[in-house]
């Protein structure tokens, strides 16, 4: 990738060549290219037979190394896409999944009845769900905690670039949450991967992406155990809770939660693939 004057179809032939060789999709060569340097598609095929500068292409070259590393393309760029737009990410946040969508539409869906809300997001991360409730519900006060400081900080960097004011807690679960606080609507997106699960993971995933923020004990239930313990005193009546889990954990956590609100009304919904993903606890 040196040669001079190179046109963007012939980097992009070479760098599918590349990725073949070390077993990666070729088509995905245009799409790294559009990542790395925020180019949408019509850019790109208006640029694809000019020269581009030897610097893009060395830039594109080391990247493609890293890529080919397992190392994620959001992580090489220090941004992920989520419903709609850019968000920051580092290794100390989750890549944001599309399952979570699923969480964030539940929850706006069932406060449109409601003029204003309490919003609690347990797990924040890189911030996007609490960030997407209060760009849909400004007038909602929002709370967002991750025992991560490095999380909170990115989570600070991307509602700032937002413009929106959200509560920001440092805080393992509910620790830092005061105790006579509730909440009309609790969102959690917590880890639930077990241990004996890492086999199966994408190798990109193990290397990279924050083990914090993704295995909890051997099962992958440890933290949803520990929250069902001390969620109830922090949620009003007729209130909601919606927590994303893993597609097996459907039947584990109905039990769990039903054990500790067996008043209230706890349910599974699918996502859009047709997994179990969602568990839903309505107060009575």
């Amino acid at each position: 990738m040196n040669k001079e004057n190179r046109t963007l179809n012939e980097a992009l032939v070479q760098a599918s060549f590349f990725l073949h060789k070390h077993g990666i999709d070729p088509d995905l060569a245009r799409y790294y290219w559009m990542e790395l340097f925020e180019w949408d598609l019509t850019h790109l095929v208006k640029m694809l037979h000019q020269p581009i500068s030897n610097t893009m292409v060395a830039d594109y070259k080391l990247a493609l190394r890293r890529i080919v590393g397992h190392e994620p393309i959001q992580y090489i760029t220090g941004k992920a896409y989520f419903m709609g737009q850019y968000y920051r990410v580092t290794p100390a946040t989750l890549i944001p999944r599309e399952e979570t969508q699923g969480l964030i539409q539940r929850g706006v869906a069932y406060l449109s009845n409601q003029s204003t809300a309490q919003v609690l997001d347990i797990g924040t991360g890189s911030g996007i769900i609490a960030i997407n409730m209060k760009m849909t519900r400004p007038k909602d006060q929002v709370w967002a905690v991750d025992i991560s400081p490095e999380a909170i900080e990115v989570a600070k960097i991307n509602a700032k670039e937002r413009q929106i004011e959200i509560h920001f807690r440092c805080s393992n679960l509910l620790d830092k949450i005061e105790k006579d606080q509730t909440f009309d609507l609790v969102l959690a997106n917590l880890p639930y991967i077990g241990y004996e699960e890492m086999d199966y993971m994408d190798e990109s995933v193990k290397r990279f992406e924050p083990s914090q923020a993704l295995y909890a004990g051997n099962d992958g239930m440890d933290l949803y155990k520990l929250l069902a313990s001390k969620l109830d005193a922090h949620m009003k009546q007729s209130s909601l809770a919606v927590f994303e889990f893993g597609f097996r954990q459907g039947e584990k956590m109905l039990q769990l939660f039903k054990k500790y609100f067996p008043k209230d009304t706890v349910w599974i919904e699918q996502d859009l693939s047709g997994n179990d993903r969602y568990l839903m606890l309505k107060k009575a």
